[in-house]
């Protein structure tokens, strides 16, 4: 594995981590535009890694949209004085963030800012300044072992010419113990889970062919199959149909009555939203 150093900024600004392809879902990725660490796909997407490595208070800019329950939880994850450098300066700096089980919106602008901060709290970038706890690790390392992402540009694109049921299917054997068999249906339970009363993509159907609702939701399918019980998910307006971007939003709220989630956003998600805390980081993401 290299360094866990920061190296770089911009998409290639950003700190964090390139990912080969070939290791987990049908990926093609671009690994020297996302990052300056190398790690392998599935390490980097909460898939893989770790299994084969070793079957190994919110801030003032918090809003109150979370649920009474959620405020008075115990965190899983605490930031203070957070900051990833970029190569031409912060991508963001001073996050304090204290995030319980739930669904969690963090709002800021789309781009590098945003994709640093979401990835250094899955622990794929090494933060530049301040603190970083998750479940009690604060190693990027550790960090990983808890926390699948999903639907972030040049780590878990998936290829084009290839079909729904190979990238489950490839995502399962990778996943699986080399000695036992995957079936074809593999990955079916995560799918009705993400999917839920959505009719999911056929297996036959080619990656090209899905919607933009229908690949994210791929993507969020192919990254719970770690098991992990953090899930850190790009910026929602990847779907850009407003109807659609609302039915992701319920499914993922769905999604987070069984695991953590957190999702980037550039706007709040409304008032018919699932229970969820919204986080306002908007005026610190390092340009201003």
């Amino acid at each position: 594995m290299a360094s866990e150093e920061n190296t770089g900024a911009g998409a290639s600004e950003a700190t964090g981590e390139t990912v080969g392809a070939s290791e987990a879902t049908g990926e093609t990725v671009g690994a020297s535009e996302a990052t300056g660490e190398t790690v392998g796909a599935s390490e980097a997407t909460g898939e893989a890694g770790d299994t084969q490595d070793e079957q190994e208070a919110e801030s003032p800019q918090d809003t109150a949209d979370s649920p009474s329950d959620t405020a008075s939880a115990p965190a899983l994850i605490t930031a203070a004085g957070l900051g990833v450098d970029g190569e031409h300066g912060p991508l963001f700096s001073g996050i304090d963030l204290e995030l319980s089980s739930g669904f969690h919106a963090i709002q800021m602008p789309g781009g590098p800012g945003q994709t640093a901060l979401l990835l250094t709290i899955a622990g794929r970038y090494k933060p530049s300044h301040g603190t970083l706890t998750v479940l009690g690790d604060t190693g990027p390392r550790a960090i990983r072992k808890h926390c699948a992402i999903a639907a972030f540009d040049d780590i878990d694109e998936l290829d084009e010419s290839v079909k729904v049921k190979t990238v489950l299917a490839e995502q399962r054997r990778w996943l699986a113990p080399w000695y036992s068999r995957v079936p074809l249906d593999a990955g079916q339970v995560e799918l009705d889970l993400v999917f839920g009363e959505i009719a999911p993509p056929s297996p036959d159907t080619f990656i090209v062919e899905l919607s933009d609702l229908e690949l994210f939701l791929l993507r969020i399918t192919l990254a719970l199959l770690s098991g992990r019980p953090i899930l850190v998910v790009g910026d929602l307006e990847q779907v850009r149909d407003v109807a659609r971007r609302a039915v992701a939003v319920e499914r993922l709220g769905a999604i987070a009555t069984r695991f953590t989630v957190i999702v980037g956003v550039t706007n709040p998600l409304g008032t018919e939203a699932p229970d969820h805390g919204l986080h306002d980081h908007r005026t610190l993401n390092g340009k201003d």
